[in-house]
């Protein structure tokens, strides 16, 4: 058994904390970077957003119709978080109700959501999980300065997608190697009325180049962008498109990444 799309709900947030100074954070920051050679700074914290994972993914739950009731609970970020002491699976598992198995895929860039489909497509298809909430948090605050955050370049956001078997708008039928972004379209690209979803890491030209319909999707996030507007829209997308091919190019390591989520209504177009 497959996952299919059952909700999902996209949060941006518009907001910020005031910085309290935290020893501890502070401590911990400088140590992390030092064998690296990379400078702490305090002064990126203090201007910084100050908002955590756990309320980016609590608040986008609240953006879902129903609660979802997984028992498998997913963390997708690229990013680290603002501040890493609290257990970010252990705290949506309890936002959901508890009892279900949690962790996070982290240190593979904008690859964390695609390698959690992977994941959980796995787990579906040995009858280990029933329903997956997965989780893709970005949050914009660092001891450092981080190229992806400069000049305030980055959001902080959230996007939960709710998958399970059975009824749902959208399965997940490919998730390919990761790979040069015009061979991964070629190759994945399917359906009669195919709709290519490119983050806004994407060569646009290479994505002009399918001649199919797409969606490109706005600056000011790195791993969540894709997840974002696929929560946004993908209602609107199922009454116009079979197939969607969802793409980006990690800019940290040029390796493109994609997924072909098809209608399901639709059979297999190949």
């Amino acid at each position: 058994m497959g996952l299919t799309l059952r909700a999902a709900s996209a949060f941006v947030a518009d907001h910020r904390h005031p910085y309290r100074r935290d020893d501890w954070l502070v401590s911990y920051q400088r140590d992390l970077l030092a064998p690296f050679g990379v400078p702490f700074d305090e002064r990126f914290l203090e201007q910084g957003a100050n908002i955590g994972f756990q309320e980016l993914a609590a608040r986008a739950l609240d953006g879902l119709a129903e609660p979802p009731r997984p028992d498998l609970v997913i963390i997708a970020h690229g990013l680290p978080d603002h501040y890493p002491f609290r257990s970010i699976g252990g705290h949506v598992d309890k936002l959901v109700g508890g009892g279900s198995e949690n962790f996070a895929i982290s240190d593979q860039g904008l690859r964390a959501p695609f390698t959690a489909l992977r994941v959980g497509g796995a787990y579906a298809r040995s009858g280990r999980c029933r329903e997956l909430a997965l989780v893709v948090v970005e949050q914009s605050t660092f001891g450092q300065d981080e190229p992806l955050a400069r000049d305030g370049a980055l959001a902080d956001t959230a996007a939960v997608l709710v998958l399970g078997g059975g009824r749902g708008s959208w399965e997940v039928a490919a998730l390919p190697p990761a790979g040069d972004l015009a061979d991964l379209l070629l190759d994945t690209v399917r359906g009669d009325r195919p709709l290519v979803v490119a983050g806004p890491w994407t060569d646009a030209a290479v994505v002009e180049a399918t001649g199919r319909p797409h969606h490109r999707v706005a600056p000011g996030s790195y791993c969540t962008s894709l997840w974002l507007d696929l929560a946004r829209h993908h209602e609107r997308w199922a009454a116009e498109h079979d197939a969607i091919v969802l793409c980006d190019t990690d800019p940290r390591t040029g390796r493109s990444h994609a997924a072909l989520l098809r209608h399901t209504d639709t059979e297999d177009p190949t």
